[in-house]
């Protein structure tokens, strides 16, 4: 018996032919998959890495990512002390022609005439002195003049706003931009009906004074301070220059001597345009209240220090040198490893009771042999002085004082520096990527302790250095 046929079998449906479409599509996107498989990340890897990580590999990487920290650290601190020193301004000195000029300026402005040659002390007695610095009512006064008006401008506005809705109705609530046209309107209204008015100024100036500025470039710089609610030219003398008071009057006093210079006023005073920049007379400025005095013999004091220590290191750098080349030769790997300049130490001035010592500032990463010999060679330079004056000062180069408590942290040792002469305590300190980056060199091109037998023999007297090689000789001769 034959099978029969229903229908179903006969007529293909609908969802043959998408199972068929669907079938096509999988077959094809498997063989892309194969073709081009899924890109490989590194999170990947240290998702599926990390379970098999062992404890020193952790530790490894932790050294790793504290390393790269520390060395981002000390590029950032680099990087800052670069920017300081590259924005630091050369503050101009009191005897510049636009410090001098400026300084007259000011001094008319409060009443001090020039001072003459060949006056006497009992003629500079009667020279008027500088002002009194204002007192509290004057700074209070001056403080609040601007407030007060802000404050009638306000209630003006307000004023007109109710009289705006009074006269539209009760219930009217104007928009955004009538209520700016009104507001507007009233601001300028207020100040047509109550101008800013100069206070009562008390000048100083001297009519009969001896001065190369003309008269009219004062009075109109008296003029605005007058307009700016000051009742006379003064400084806070107490008071920073940054203060509101002294800032305020230094702004309106150089706006007017720049008016005077461009108007050819300044041209006895024989300023150069390079020197006429804002910056320069912001710093005499500045110098001029004893509060920017201050500051200003500060920063003297710390760039003379800077100078000076930077000076002392290259001459020990250089007296150590000269000894060196003395001693062992200057083709000699002793004369190489002291030439480099990352061995020697820097100096601190440190202030006790207003008076200054020199510290030595340690170096972590040498070893004591190499501090020893460092040591030798500053004594050998003063040793071979004869003129107690030469050898008095060789003294102050040379020897420094203690080494401070704080050792200096942030020193390395020369890149490719031998690995015998690094202190070990500080190398198991050190991480490995920092240990990677100098390159220490195992060999041992110096004997340490034989330069500083050398330098110590070289201190001995010629009976003892006798008496030794006899010792030495009877000691070769009974092992013989």
């Amino acid at each position: 018996m034959s099978s029969q046929i229903t229908g179903t079998q006969i007529t293909p449906g609908p969802s043959n032919s998408s199972g068929k479409k669907r079938r096509l599509d999988e077959e094809t996107q498997t063989e892309d998959d194969q073709n081009n498989p899924p890109a490989h990340t590194d999170s990947d890897d240290e998702e599926s890495s990390d379970g098999d990580l062992t404890q020193q590999d952790l530790l490894d990487r932790k050294r790793k990512r504290a390393a790269k920290l520390k060395v981002s650290a000390e590029i950032r601190h680099r990087d800052e002390g670069i920017g300081k020193i590259a924005g630091a301004h050369l503050v101009p000195k009191a005897a510049t022609p636009l410090a001098r000029a400026i300084q007259e300026f000011t001094r008319m402005l409060m009443g001090i005439p020039r001072k003459s040659r060949g006056t006497s002390a009992l003629e500079n007695a009667g020279v008027p002195k500088l002002p009194d610095p204002p007192s509290d009512e004057e700074r209070n006064a001056w403080l609040n003049r601007k407030q007060v008006r802000e404050t009638y401008i306000r209630e003006s506005q307000d004023k007109a706003m109710e009289q705006y809705i009074k006269k539209k109705g009760p219930d009217f609530k104007p928009n955004r931009k009538q209520k700016k046209a009104i507001e507007k309107d009233a601001a300028e209204m207020a100040a047509l009906k109550k101008p800013m008015q100069p206070v009562i100024f008390k000048s100083r100036m001297l009519s009969n004074a001896r001065t190369r500025y003309p008269h009219h470039f004062i009075s109109q710089c008296e003029a605005t301070l007058a307009m700016a609610g000051f009742p006379r030219c003064t400084f806070d003398w107490g008071a920073p220059y940054d203060s509101p008071w002294n800032s305020a009057t230094c702004t309106i006093i150089l706006s007017h001597w720049v008016k005077a210079y461009e108007a050819n006023g300044a041209k006895d005073f024989g300023i150069l345009v390079k020197d006429n920049t804002a910056a320069n007379r912001e710093e005499v400025s500045d110098a001029g209240t004893p509060a920017g005095q201050k500051t200003l013999e500060e920063k003297i004091v710390k760039t003379q220090s800077i100078t000076n220590k930077r000076l002392n290191k290259t001459k020990i750098y250089e007296a150590r040198l000269a000894n060196a080349a003395r001693l062992f030769g200057q083709d000699l790997a002793e004369f190489e490893m002291l030439s480099h300049h990352d061995i020697h130490s820097d100096d601190e001035l440190v202030t006790t009771n207003s008076c200054g010592s020199r510290q030595k500032l340690r170096l972590e990463w040498r070893s004591s042999e190499l501090d020893t010999l460092i040591s030798l060679l500053d004594q050998a330079h003063w040793k071979r002085k004869r003129i107690p004056k030469d050898i008095r000062h060789a003294k102050q180069l040379v020897e420094r004082g203690v080494y401070a408590p704080t050792p200096d942290k942030d020193r390395f040792p020369p890149k490719g520096f031998q690995l015998s002469l690094i202190s070990p305590g500080w190398y198991d300190l050190q991480d490995g990527l920092t240990l990677e980056e100098l390159e220490l060199n195992e060999n041992h091109p110096v004997n340490i302790r034989n330069a500083i037998q050398d330098v110590m023999r070289s201190f001995s007297s010629w009976d003892s250095l006798a008496a030794e090689e006899a010792a030495q000789s009877e000691s070769r001769s009974m092992v013989g």
